[in-house]
């Protein structure tokens, strides 16, 4: 199994940035829904590659069921 990390880094100005490593998908935004709540307003959101091969590996799942 991945490890699975969560890292929340606070700059100088107070502005918080949430990672996610070894956890694919939407699950990630799943695991962090409450530590952005808690920070409060999400201003911008980046998806990395790890979003994007869950999504492949998922619709690619769907295509070989038909």
């Amino acid at each position: 199994m991945k490890r699975q990390e969560i890292t929340v880094t606070i700059d100088q100005d107070g502005q918080a940035t949430v990672s996610v490593s070894g956890i694919d998908g939407p699950d990630c935004q799943t695991a962090t829904e409450s530590l952005e709540e808690a920070l409060g307003v999400v201003r911008s959101r980046e998806r990395t590659p790890e979003y994007y091969r869950a999504c492949q590996q998922q619709a690619s799942t769907v295509r070989n069921v038909r």
